[in-house]
């Protein structure tokens, strides 16, 4: 009898959630991480303003319930409840919910920074978050809720309001502006509950292109070289449309493949990964050595020599870890920028955790190698090739979700730098949340996970799809007893 017990309890346990998360602990310990995050909590916010802190508590809030459910977090667990119950108390008498910041306005004047809040854009995520924990298409939050965005549709699309920081008058509304993110959350959000949005998402597949979602910050001089971007402020229309983006593909409504392509191959030239190309520029200097060295037990020692000749140089190499680059010359190095990049994009050997603190004080100098001062030799620092986007976690989340979008089913080196990463290795409070997303992607989790009908889940929160499996387990326990003989 113990023995047919014992044998029970294993197979329990093996068809059990349990048994997943202790077969994928990296995603349980970004269900926790996901749990416990908060912005402004040793990671930077989207806008860096209180008044927007209560926008982007509900946001994380939303995307918590989508990550935790979508990777096998137990829906009816009180931590769940508690999350989904606040997201239903945020609804207002409209029917719409809390605004989230959207960041997609196009203006070409990048001396300014624009923030745009969007409640389209939080009521069409607060549905997608409450269908995904099980709530009913038929509940009257739900259903207010499409009212409200049914009600403020212009033209086929949603905006979002536009608001200006300048010193002299503070942060002021300037207007009302069509919106890819306000418009992605509600499509999304009506799609799911059944309404036609053809003529929506019409509007919204034309305007996914590469020059609207990447290139007005592709080109900036800072953050041409950071991709994607985990700073405030600073966030590209890629970043906060990928979350939509993601629903509309279960409605097979795709974004367009020159699109993909194109974003899939800047993602893989942003990566540390692979070789990379240490790119040297001298001014009227021609002969020069290069040393990578190592430090060992017995100080720096030279791993490899190049004989460099040439004003502009390229070596393909993959450094080391932790190995530095010396140059060396006759002649003084003046006026030269050389430094590691891949394709077109530079990488940097660390990045900082705040860009303000460094934009127009230095941080051209700290970053990008050149030498004015004449001297004859210079010693440049391999960047850490350890699979990710920016060492961060939020970066490396958004890239991998683009690339999953673009058809990619793995990226070995991106999934374990986020298995790898510290529990403060995001520099943005949504990063771990984002991970858990990422994740569940690739580990299949976030299809197996999929809500096929609010039908399929117990007033409890349980799915049914849980309950067939235990129920499975018992018999199969009771039948092995009777074949061993030993049940009375």
């Amino acid at each position: 009898m113990k023995r047919c017990l014992l044998i029970a309890f294993i197979i329990l346990l093996l068809l059990s959630p349990i048994s997943s998360a202790i077969q994928d602990p990296y995603t349980g310990e970004y269900q926790r991480r996901a749990l416990h995050s908060y912005p402004w909590d040793n990671t930077e916010s989207v806008s860096d303003w209180s008044t927007f802190e209560d926008n982007e508590s509900f946001y994380l809030t939303c995307l918590k319930v989508i990550a935790l459910a979508r990777s096998g977090y137990l829906r009816n667990s009180s931590e769940f409840r508690v999350l989904v119950r606040g997201i239903e108390s945020k609804q207002g008498e409209d029917g719409s919910f809390p605004a989230i910041v959207t960041d997609d306005y196009i203006e070409p004047d990048s001396g300014w920074f624009y923030w745009e809040l969007s409640k389209a854009a939080g009521t069409g995520l607060a549905i997608l978050a409450l269908l995904e924990a099980g709530e009913s298409p038929d509940s009257k939050e739900i259903e207010k809720a499409a009212q409200f965005l049914l009600k403020n549709e212009t033209e086929n699309h949603w905006t979002s309001k536009v608001y200006l920081y300048w010193d002299k008058t503070g942060l002021h509304r300037l207007n009302e502006s069509p919106s890819l993110v306000a418009t992605a959350y509600a499509v999304a959000a009506l799609s799911r509950l059944g309404y036609n949005v053809s003529k929506e998402w019409r509007w919204l597949r034309e305007r996914l292109t590469p020059e609207r979602l990447v290139e007005p910050y592709a080109d900036n001089f800072f953050t041409g070289f950071i991709f994607p971007m985990a700073y405030r402020d600073m966030r590209a229309p890629y970043e906060s449309v990928v979350l939509p983006l993601l629903f509309l593909r279960e409605g097979n409504m795709t974004v367009p493949r020159k699109t993909l392509d194109f974003m899939s191959s800047l993602l893989k030239e942003t990566q540390y990964s692979g070789n990379v190309m240490l790119r040297l520029s001298f001014k009227g200097v021609t002969n020069y050595t290069v040393k990578e060295m190592v430090h060992t037990v017995n100080g720096w020692e030279t791993v490899k020599t190049w004989n460099g000749t040439g004003k502009r140089v390229e070596i393909s190499v993959n450094p080391v870890p932790g190995s530095r680059f010396l140059i060396r010359s006759k002649e003084p190095l003046l006026a030269n920028e050389s430094g590691f990049f891949k394709g077109r994009m530079r990488l940097y050997s660390e990045l900082p955790r705040n860009y303000v603190l460094f934009v127009g004080t230095g941080y051209t100098e700290r970053s990008i190698f050149q030498f004015n001062d004449g001297r004859n030799y210079a010693v440049i620092e391999s960047p850490n090739l350890d699979g990710s986007w920016n060492h961060d976690v939020y970066s490396t989340a958004i890239a991998l979700i683009w690339l999953y979008l673009a058809g990619e089913k793995n990226n070995r080196e991106g999934l374990k730098s986020l298995e790898l990463a510290s529990p403060r290795g995001s520099m943005s409070f949504d990063g771990d949340a984002s991970a858990l997303v990422a994740l569940s992607l690739y580990s299949r989790r976030w299809e197996k996970n999929r809500p096929e009908t609010p039908s399929g889940m117990s007033n409890s929160g349980i799915p049914w799809k849980l309950a067939g499996i235990l129920i499975a387990g018992i018999i199969i326990g009771i039948f092995l007893g009777f074949a061993a003989g030993k049940w009375r």
